[in-house]
């Protein structure tokens, strides 16, 4: 049923049957396995791969790139591996396309800045995002907030505790414009509890709500507004191969 809100992006429709995914699902489609890291690591993620078998099954096509889809085995299990691009929007569908494929249960793994004092490469886990982007409206009645899957999470925290190393839960807020985060906003984040800022964790955990799938969340902490003035660090670079394994033992636990 469609309701209408105030503003165009408050409205609501939750029919599942849209207009673009039957044409779609009725393709030949590569059959994926339930479980996929998706990564917003750059040249680390591919190198990976490549270095590790990960063969690529699948591309999705957003006009600019084809983004290759993968398939290997991490610890004995069957993973798809997808590097989804910046933003909610374009990450979702990514997300979508591996969710028609047969995905059951996604780890994405990426940067995020700090709003508090983090030290560069920390682990966070976010347990839930400020839905201050668009893409979660389309899949979730207006709200502040979308969480992650509670025990994907756990298992996130589980992987990268047996690693011998830490990380903590956060409360994220998840933006559409990088270059409108402003000082006024950023206290009214703070506010509300955030920590950390990214740009793709309620899109993609929304979606996931949506359709019925576990998804949860590893990221690393990159640039910094936590000072007087935004640092960008090295914007977490070390940190992006430790936190890629991480997400692979975290999903297949």
């Amino acid at each position: 049923m469609r309701d209408s809100g105030a503003f165009p992006i408050l409205d609501h429709d939750d029919d599942p049957a849209d207009l673009i995914s039957a044409a779609q699902r009725a393709q030949p489609r590569v059959a994926l396995p339930p479980r996929a890291v998706l990564t917003l690591l750059g040249d680390v993620a591919s190198r990976y791969a490549e270095e590790n078998g990960y063969v690529v099954v699948d591309e999705v096509e957003t006009i600019i790139r084809r983004h290759p889809v993968r398939v290997g085995t991490h610890r004995g299990v069957e993973v798809a591996f997808v590097e989804i691009p910046l933003g909610g929007p374009a990450a979702t569908i990514l997300f979508e396309h591996v969710l028609m494929s047969g995905v059951e249960k996604a780890v994405a793994v990426g940067s995020c800045g700090g709003l508090v004092h983090f030290d560069e490469g920390e682990f966070v886990l976010p347990s839930k995002a400020l839905r201050a982007e668009g893409t979660s409206y389309h899949y979730l009645p207006p709200s502040d907030w979308v969480e992650t899957h509670a025990g994907l999470r756990a298992a996130c925290a589980a992987a990268i505790d047996d690693a011998g190393l830490h990380a903590r839960e956060a409360v994220t807020w998840t933006t559409d414009a990088f270059y409108r985060e402003t000082r006024a906003t950023l206290a009214a984040r703070l506010e509300q509890g955030c920590e950390l800022v990214e740009m793709e964790c309620a899109s993609l955990a929304a979606c996931a709500q949506f359709r019925g799938v576990e998804f949860a969340q590893i990221l690393y902490t990159a640039d910094t507004l936590s000072e007087e003035d935004w640092d960008a660090r090295r914007f977490g670079r070390d940190a992006r191969e430790v936190a890629l394994t991480m997400a692979l033992d975290a999903v297949v636990r």
